[in-house]
């Protein structure tokens, strides 16, 4: 599939002051999804996650158990919307667009969270259109029809009421799902733990 043309807009003014406001956070000493914390400025500006863990650090400091996938509410299952912190319901549309959108009543905001295998990965598939959220090679999300995919595993994890979403195929990279003020997913290189852009709070209102 061609993704190209699926990022309409260009990094705006919002990546550079959500960037800079996650580069000022760098002393938070959170180790989390085996963090490799690295006594390089690089490595203090983006958590640097390795995927598989490395066996040598369990056990220790270094090492914190992947939550496990929450089950989702009995009466309602793992269907739901996810709503940004940016104030967008994430959506995937059949030409494997996949952004934000701020209709309520728009049938490609329902969402699927779907076991990937190990504790805490997850695919996320549009209802809908059977697609699957995915991350290519550049940062950028598309719909993807093949769930075996890499690139469509994600590593949930929680932020307060939140939950973010890291790549696993480029966790080494600290890239997450993320939407912008614009309504455009933000390029994983873009993005950084704790930012707005990659917060989503799980509403399963819809589903009763």
């Amino acid at each position: 599939m061609n993704h190209e043309n699926l990022d309409s807009s260009s990094d705006s003014d919002e990546d550079i002051q959500d960037d800079g406001a996650s580069f000022t956070r760098t002393k938070r000493g959170v180790e989390w999804c085996a963090v490799d914390t690295e006594k390089s400025s690089i490595s203090k500006l983006k958590p640097h996650v390795t995927w598989p863990p490395d066996p040598s650090l369990l056990g220790t400091n270094s090492w914190r158990n992947l939550r496990r996938v929450r089950p989702g509410n009995p009466l309602y299952g793992t269907k739901m919307q996810l709503f940004s912190k940016t104030n967008y319901n994430l959506a995937v549309y059949a030409d494997g667009a996949v952004r934000g959108t701020m209709d309520d009543k728009d049938l490609h905001t329902h969402l699927e969270l779907i076991s990937a295998g190990h504790a805490g990965h997850v695919r996320i598939q549009g209802c809908l259109t059977k697609l699957y959220v995915a991350m290519d090679k550049k940062g950028r999300l598309y719909g993807e029809p093949d769930i075996m995919e890499e690139g469509t595993v994600f590593i949930e994890d929680f932020l307060g009421s939140y939950n973010t979403y890291l790549s696993r195929k480029y966790a080494h990279l600290g890239w997450y799902l993320g939407i912008k003020k614009s309504g455009a997913f933000k390029r994983g290189p873009k993005t950084s733990y704790r930012q707005k852009a990659v917060q989503f709070l799980p509403r399963r209102s819809k589903f009763e």
